[in-house]
């Protein structure tokens, strides 16, 4: 059986006097790709704010490949193999690409090779565009450069926070072969609203409904869930 890497056990999150997340428990596993769906203001972001230390939990637990992180920081996190992307993408848009890149390096216990670099640029189709402003990139191509940040610090574990937020049709389909690739060596979660990155990419998928779990399981499974079609799909393909 593959390795437990993430273990979250009653994670709850509240600001002031509003609940965004209840006891929430899940579990991932080593090469397995999870989904999280939900309407916007389900508690996704704010699950992964607190998996990642971007929030304190105010209660609950986070385990991650065997050690206990709950509220560690970025950085922390980084180095020990997890790491994410953003709904709005995250880079330094006055540096150039390769400055981006060299930046992200920093937070890596074991960076990858000179020749990975290479293959990991020309797979994303940003090595013509090293030299160039991250700011003045497409919102697609900024996309992969946030993605490259990632992979160059060779997580075990990758967050991506709508990773087809904003791009148009071709892009999104792109986008999706590009993550094929990334699932066969990789583990990954994904939180998007795009129910064909869901149900070509998810192993297994979790629903969040105004802070809960609404329902887990298989992505046919989930997405055939009457409770899922009524509360969050409402008999359209989102």
């Amino acid at each position: 059986m593959s390795e437990v890497l993430l273990d979250v056990r009653g994670l709850s999150k509240r600001f002031g006097g509003v609940v965004a997340l209840r006891s929430i428990d899940l579990t991932q596993y080593s090469g397995e790709t999870l989904g999280m769906i939900g309407p916007n203001g389900s508690g996704k972001t704010t699950f992964v704010n607190c998996i990642t230390g971007h929030l304190k939990p105010n209660s609950g637990s986070v385990g991650f490949s065997g050690r206990a992180i709950t509220a560690r920081k970025p950085f922390e996190l980084a180095r020990v193999g997890l790491t994410r992307t953003y709904q709005a993408v995250r880079i330094f848009g006055e540096l150039t690409v390769a400055e981006n890149i060299a930046i992200a390096m920093v937070d890596a216990v074991d960076p990858v090779s000179p020749e990975r670099y290479a293959e990991l640029a020309d797979w994303l189709r940003i090595a013509h565009r090293f030299q160039t402003q991250a700011g003045s990139l497409s919102l697609d191509e900024q996309r992969r450069l946030e993605l490259m940040m990632r992979l160059v610090q060779q997580p075990k574990l990758i967050m991506l926070d709508e990773p087809v937020g904003g791009l148009s049709s071709s892009e999104v389909r792109a986008m999706i072969a590009l993550l094929a690739e990334l699932k066969a060596h990789s583990t990954i979660f994904i939180i998007e609203h795009t129910m064909k990155v869901i149900r070509e990419l998810a192993d297994k998928v979790v629903v969040l409904l105004a802070g809960e779990k609404l329902a887990e399981g298989d992505p046919a499974e989930i997405l055939a869930d009457q409770r899922v079609i009524d509360r969050y799909l409402g008999g359209g393909d989102a």
